[in-house]
């Protein structure tokens, strides 16, 4: 298992990074027969950069949850950009949940890095699935407009190419939304 899927979504962002109303006004889209269709579109758009399966980052203010099966030498956190750590749990050798106290790491530095507290080390635990979660919170408090741009650009592709076969051939993803995303990257290799 690699540690993309030992993410998990506790709190959602309280709303889609972009409104049906922008969309609709970067569409050009005067009427409602499509409202539901372009509310998806945001929603396929979000996915496909956000979280494990799109690009590494959280686009807004959410929680995450990292499942470790012990303690590393450094646990790094694989999706940004990160705001705070809520906590560090583990299963003891009595399987009852404990917390770590006295962290060290550093907000500006991405991917997170989380060591143990100076001249100290990680608790001595059973090695199990999940014995080590690593609760955190992250995403923008305000979406750079450039990330606001690349999701108005896939939703304005999604909406032109709304098939999987065309006549024409299918349209690549438009070459602003690579490099945009590009720059915001957490985690992986491109």
């Amino acid at each position: 298992m690699n540690e993309w899927t030992r993410l998990v979504r506790t709190v959602a962002p309280a709303g889609p990074a972009v409104t049906l109303a922008e969309a609709k006004r970067h569409l050009r889209v005067f009427h409602d027969d499509d409202d539901v269709n372009i509310t998806s579109m945001i929603a396929a758009a979000e996915a496909s950069i956000e979280g494990p399966n799109g690009i590494g980052i959280a686009l807004l203010s959410q929680t995450w949850r990292l499942s470790l099966d012990h303690f590393p030498c450094e646990i790094i956190v694989p999706l940004g950009p990160v705001t705070g750590v809520t906590s560090v749990t583990y299963r003891d050798g009595a399987g009852l949940e404990q917390q770590v106290s006295g962290l060290r790491y550093d907000l500006d530095q991405q991917p997170l890095r989380i060591w143990p507290a100076r001249d100290t080390a990680w608790p001595i635990i059973t090695c199990e699935p999940g014995a080590v979660k690593v609760t955190f919170e992250c995403g923008h408090e305000t979406l750079p407009q450039d990330l606001r741009w690349a999701l108005l650009l896939l939703v304005g592709h999604f909406y032109e190419n709304r098939e999987a076969v065309a006549d024409g051939g299918m349209a690549e993803l438009p070459l602003g939304v690579a490099s945009i995303l590009e720059r915001y990257r957490v985690g992986r290799v491109a």
